[in-house]
């Protein structure tokens, strides 16, 4: 008789391959990936722009729209690139198919998402930034590609009123892959003004 070993090990592989075949059948339409952009432009104006990336707004924000807190004890179940090394606080959104990460640093606020067209955030982003708060600039910072193994692109822009030592740059990064654990990043930082670009991990 076959050993105990011998029959759960098929069954493993058999559960593997079909775990992986829906995965494959599972991949949002292109369509999906359009609307999970404007979602993640969306939040990222609503939890990082228009509080500024401070504590207790964010905080609220999350808890209102309805944001699951994950802990650190969580964190080892989840990819490194959907928390900054330094992230006081992370939440996690499932809706309607997407899923998104709002993560909240001492000088950063970022929403990031799992599926993303990385056109139509692009496209949303540049409407976002492109009306800086009242007395403040709009100045670009970066905005480079890389082609291989696959497409990344990130583009940088920062806020800030003429002469000030002080700055707000906001960031989108896309990356055009499905095999990544994001396909898009968008980030909030308050830092000195440089003038150099943000160059996100």
């Amino acid at each position: 008789m076959p050993s105990e070993m011998q029959i759960i090990r098929p069954i493993v592989l058999f559960v593997t391959f079909i775990f992986a075949a829906c995965s494959a059948k599972n991949q949002p339409s292109d369509e999906d990936r359009q609307s999970f952009a404007r979602i993640a432009v969306d939040l990222f104006r609503n939890a990082c722009v228009s509080t500024q990336g401070g504590f207790e707004p964010v905080s609220k924000f999350a808890a209102v729209g309805h944001f699951v807190p994950v802990g650190k004890e969580d964190l080892s179940h989840l990819p490194p690139a959907v928390a900054e090394p330094d992230a006081r606080a992370l939440w996690m959104l499932e809706q309607d198919g997407g899923i998104y990460y709002l993560s909240l640093s001492d000088n950063s606020c970022s929403v990031k998402a799992k599926y993303a067209d990385a056109a139509a955030l692009l496209e949303h982003f540049s409407g976002l930034v492109r009306y800086p708060p009242q007395n403040k600039n709009l100045e670009l910072r970066a905005e480079q590609s890389v082609q291989a193994p696959f497409e990344i692109r990130q583009v940088s822009y920062a806020w800030r009123e003429a002469g000030s030592p002080e700055e707000t740059v906001l960031t989108a990064q896309t990356a055009d892959s499905p095999d990544l654990p994001v396909q898009a990043v968008l980030n909030l930082t308050h830092r000195s003004h440089n003038g150099k670009s943000l160059i996100l991990p």
